[in-house]
């Protein structure tokens, strides 16, 4: 058994609720398997909702506007580059770490490998958001994700008058247990602030926070956080010769070391490029 959520509209703050479903999972990555899990979410939902309308968000959804609507596939409009580009692609461009980023270059890279590009992984904290000359807070929760979600379907009407014939959303490939952020919630909180009247207050981010009776927190600059790491004498060194143990990559042969990044070579991976820091906080280190 599985369960999985579904998010319903609700005219109130925080302007959804949640409705878990327990089904029968079916195993498999075929969209055919996807489809039947699909299925009995929305099976389930409506025996407990009789009458609601339930729109299925993902690249695995058989209603029509539901791959459209799935971050992978609508649009946000970029002015640094002049063009429009899934959801995906800006919010992960948009993350700025402790040791990177923003990586601006997943703005043209396809949504999958946006959202596994491993620099997203190795380059530490994750410090805030940033897009269009401005920046993010992490907190609230889902706070980034949600605003340019919202946005992009102003940017797109046709999908938007799709959404708002539903009174709940779902993303079969959403697990809360591993994910936080979620296009189905984001689409729900939509139709309840334009059913509210309140949608306009999505176009600008202070306004939309003010709807969780919030106020933007002041950001850090990196520059700054940056200068203070590097300041910090790590207890440990690494050295070309040294044999590394990585969380995912495994063992790992340090072949060198230049400034803050290392040049390693995993034999099931091949090369990769790490941070100095990050390595040596997150990985065994073996002499």
């Amino acid at each position: 058994m599985a369960v999985r959520p579904v998010y319903v509209v609700r005219e109130s703050a925080p302007y959804f609720s949640v409705t878990n479903v327990e089904f029968g999972w079916n195993g498999g990555f075929a969209k055919v398997q996807k489809q039947k899990n699909i299925r009995a979410i929305h099976a389930g939902f409506m025996r407990s909702a009789p009458g609601k309308k339930v729109l299925e968000i993902s690249s695995k959804s058989m209603q029509e506007g539901g791959e459209a609507l799935s971050a992978f596939f609508l649009p946000k409009y970029v002015p640094e580059i002049g063009k429009s580009v899934p959801v995906e692609c800006v919010f992960q461009a948009g993350k700025v770490f402790q040791h990177g980023g923003p990586y601006t270059d997943l703005l043209t890279a396809t949504p999958k490998n946006a959202k596994r590009d491993e620099r997203l992984k190795t380059s530490g904290r994750l410090l805030n958001f940033t897009f269009d000359g401005k920046d993010y807070p992490l907190i609230p929760e889902t706070i980034y994700y949600d605003f340019i979600y919202k946005n992009a379907l102003f940017e797109n009407p046709e999908l938007a008058k799709i959404a708002l014939e539903y009174d709940a959303f779902t993303d079969v490939e959403f697990n809360p247990d591993k994910s936080i952020n979620c296009q189905a919630k984001a689409a729900a909180t939509f139709v309840s602030l334009h059913r509210m009247g309140l949608i306009d207050k999505v176009k600008d981010f202070d306004s939309f926070l003010s709807l969780y009776s919030m106020k933007s927190p002041a950001i850090k600059k990196k520059e700054k956080v940056k200068a203070a790491c590097e300041t910090e004498k790590p207890k440990i060194s690494i050295c070309a010769g040294d044999t590394l143990k990585h969380k995912v990559y495994g063992l790992g042969k340090v072949e060198a070391v230049e400034g803050t990044a290392l040049k390693v070579i995993f034999p099931e991976v091949g090369e990769k490029t790490l941070n100095l820091t990050w390595c040596i906080n997150n990985c065994k280190i073996l002499k």
